[in-house]
């Protein structure tokens, strides 16, 4: 049995192909275009750069493969000329599936934690984080941070992704490079510590806020950043605001890890998301103790959510979960 899993959102698109629970190819659409991300792909997304990929390299065509499975966030250029049935799971569930399923274990905490991910049709807000367990091949989310997604400025409530976002954009770095505000931080001080704590913070129960008038003075920053002279003092600044950045990120993972450890009382731990690629932040998970055995897989932002489309497939829209 063939499983196609497609993997992305509006950047990070990959195609994942399983056969009987196995992983035979995964390969992301930038790897093959070799733009970065995959950004401004936009129509040329119908190609199917990584589906026809996984297909070639395994001998097979469409018409062989028996279902096929996709986060409802991606962009739905890459499979509306598809002339097969899709079937579409939620965002943070691929997330949970590429990591659980991946990392061979029989029971785990899960955690997911990024930007923003599937729109609750019941609230109309959108998840940022979702914790819960894997127990043999079932996962189950015991809850959600989630949060309304203003127009006004395009950004999603109570998201740990969108802050650190926010920060990597006041400095002025570009999309999709929150590496480079880790990479700055060592070099900064406490000096915004206090002042960007007052944005952002957890309120018990694996909880996160950051609501639209603390999105709006954070933007605020940006002034502060134009009216600093001088290349020494600019870069003074911008990693004091990296460093408090990062160092409020670590904190707020470490309050969410707690939480899900004393919900769920499991030993392991499996992480995926945008925020997990925070390696920084993992060694301070890692260092504190708080689980035996912590698993992230290497492909733990949107891009693996193509693995976790198609072994959540496998697993549990096909009854494999013996």
């Amino acid at each position: 049995m063939y499983i196609l899993g497609l993997g992305g959102s509006n950047h990070d698109f990959s195609a994942c192909l399983v056969k009987d629970g196995e992983i035979r190819c995964m390969i992301e659409d930038e790897r093959i275009t070799r733009k970065k991300n995959g950004k401004g792909l936009g129509l040329q997304l119908a190609k199917g750069f990584s589906l026809n990929y996984c297909l070639k390299a395994e001998g097979i065509d469409i018409d062989q493969v028996d279902m096929i499975v996709a986060n409802d966030i991606i962009n739905k250029v890459m499979y509306k000329r598809l002339n097969k049935k899709v079937e579409m799971m939620n965002h943070h569930l691929a997330h949970a599936a590429s990591s659980y399923y991946v990392s061979q274990m029989n029971e785990a905490a899960i955690l997911v934690l990024d930007a923003v991910g599937s729109k609750n049709l019941q609230n109309n807000k959108y998840e940022s984080g979702s914790y819960g367990v894997g127990t043999g091949k079932e996962i189950r989310f015991l809850g959600k941070v989630e949060g309304y997604n203003y127009p006004e400025t395009d950004y999603v409530e109570n998201s740990l992704g969108i802050f650190y976002s926010i920060i990597t954009e006041i400095i002025g770095f570009g999309e999709h490079q929150e590496g480079k505000t880790m990479g700055l931080a060592p070099y900064g001080t406490s000096k915004y510590y206090h002042l960007i704590k007052r944005y952002i913070r957890y309120t018990g129960k694996g909880q996160i806020e950051m609501k639209m008038e603390d999105i709006k003075a954070l933007l605020e920053l940006k002034k502060m950043v134009a009216e600093v002279k001088g290349e020494e003092k600019q870069f003074e600044l911008k990693a004091d605001l990296a460093w408090a950045a990062q160092t409020i990120l670590e904190e707020l993972i470490m309050d969410m890890c707690r939480y899900v450890k004393v919900e769920t009382k499991m030993d392991n731990i499996c992480l995926a998301g945008g925020i997990v690629l925070n390696s920084v932040a993992n060694y301070k998970l890692y260092k504190e103790k708080l689980f035996k055995n912590i698993f992230i897989p290497p492909a733990c932002g949107d891009n693996g959510t193509s693995i976790g489309s198609a072994l959540y497939g496998y697993h549990c829209l096909q009854g494999n979960i013996g």
